[in-house]
């Protein structure tokens, strides 16, 4: 752990360096002596600016413990995080998704353990669906509390496309394959792909090789395993996606299309695609962008095909199962678990979720979702979520920072067929050891 510990203050400093060349002063740690104040650090843009200061005020209420909450952006605020770890003077507690940069943390002692908080208070523990924990049940302990809502990866399609050739939405992969010429015939682009933003691929890889695969097979890649990358079942997989570029189903502009400025929505809305596989927050964004489009039933939405003969469970997810507050070790965790049980995860703070039109990861919500005007949608992901055997975070932050930036940069290159699927996972394989 000291070795670890190490690395950890080293890439702290190296933050600390190349944040104040570049002139952005703000992103340093605050000084310590903040009048004995509990600190919580957050991202802005989720619903965290909305809903949290309402629960810092509510806990200085209840114990008379002043809470400063201070929200970012997103990529300053991982630079920000790791230099406060690495310097010493991390907020008290903090925002964050799991996963790989959440164990470097754990790894160098400066995250604590809710576990024996949680089996103290097992109506906390048993609050929470089982499936999205698994981001933060880390080396025998749980290492934060959920706090956002469900994102699965979901095939969206438009209604009207598929009642012009007479199809049904692809339930099996084989369904898909059979799909895509008869959309091409139609001049219909069958898979509308944001390729402009790589992260856009990765969710295609991450569904595919769980259904081919099976769940296992990228817990091997995350636990180091020799060889993980190079199992047969992922070369598979890859394979088959390129099958789907070879076929057309892409279409021949997808490396330009981008899902961040909404040219991937526009074309399944506008009914030049079929179909697109996105995160749930695509049903949100795709209401920003023509609520009325939505609202008279013409966007659908399933699951990610089954893979006959695959491993994986058919009713496993993939995606972002939601995002999480972690408590930092120190003379006030104490006071910042109590915060985290009684205020973060109280009715009032799920309640604020659900009008946003956030599925929290919850027990019992069901007669609220059905209260929302997106009820179908809503309960579909929460349904999905509550029988899933498995909930695979996605696999840019479930991996070490340096392996989740190169599997993005690989499939870029496998998807415009630079590379073969072996040597992908040559690839893949060679960064991680």
């Amino acid at each position: 752990m000291r070795g670890r510990l190490r690395r950890l203050c080293a890439i702290g400093a190296a933050l600390a360096v190349s944040v104040a060349a570049s002139g952005c002063a703000a992103l340093l740690p605050p000084s310590e002596g903040s009048g004995g104040a509990l600190t919580s650090w957050a991202i802005s843009g989720g619903g965290e600016e909305e809903l949290m200061p309402t629960e810092a005020e509510a806990f200085e209420q209840r114990t008379g413990q002043p809470m400063r909450t201070q929200f970012f952006q997103n990529d300053p605020y991982k630079n920000k995080l790791w230099v406060s770890m690495g310097s010493g003077s991390p907020p008290d507690t903090f925002f964050g998704w799991g996963g790989g940069a959440l164990e470097a943390f754990i790894d160098a002692g400066k995250v604590v353990d809710l576990g024996p908080e949680m089996r103290k208070h097992p109506e906390w523990r048993d609050k929470f669906l089982p499936s999205v924990m698994s981001p933060v049940q880390l080396q025998g302990g749980t290492h934060g509390v959920p706090i956002g809502g469900i994102q699965p990866v979901m095939m969206f399609y438009n209604k009207d496309v598929f009642e012009q050739v007479g199809a049904q939405p692809p339930k099996t992969w084989g369904e898909l394959i059979d799909l895509i010429p008869k959309f091409k015939e139609a001049g219909i682009l069958p898979i509308s792909l944001g390729g402009a933003d790589s992260w856009t691929y990765l969710m295609w890889e991450e569904a595919i090789v769980d259904r081919v695969a099976g769940a296992q097979a990228f817990q091997d890649v995350v636990d180091g395993k020799p060889g993980a990358w190079m199992n047969p079942d992922i070369i598979k997989a890859n394979q088959m996606l390129q099958d789907l570029v070879d076929m057309g189903a892409f279409g021949n502009s997808f490396s330009s299309t981008s899902a961040e400025l909404g040219t991937q929505r526009a074309l399944l809305s506008s009914g030049k695609a079929a179909m697109m596989l996105h995160l749930g927050s695509a049903y949100s964004e795709l209401l920003g962008d023509d609520e009325q489009w939505v609202r008279e039933g013409n966007l659908g939405w399933s699951a990610f095909p089954a893979v006959r003969g695959g491993k994986g469970d058919p009713n496993n997810l993939v995606g972002n199962p939601t995002t999480f507050m972690s408590v930092t070790k120190g003379p006030q965790q104490e006071q910042t678990i109590d915060y985290l049980r009684e205020e973060l995860s109280s009715d009032r703070f799920v309640q604020g979720r659900l009008e946003r039109g956030d599925v929290p990861p919850v027990h019992g919500i069901e007669d609220e979702l059905q209260k929302s005007e997106d009820r179908e949608f809503l309960t579909d992901v929460y349904e999905l979520t509550e029988k899933a055997p498995h909930f695979q975070q996605s696999w840019d932050q479930a991996l070490a920072p340096r392996p989740a930036q190169e599997v993005l940069v690989n499939l870029q290159k496998l998807f415009l067929k630079q590379i073969t699927p072996v040597e992908f996972s040559q690839a893949m394989e060679e960064v991680s050891r």
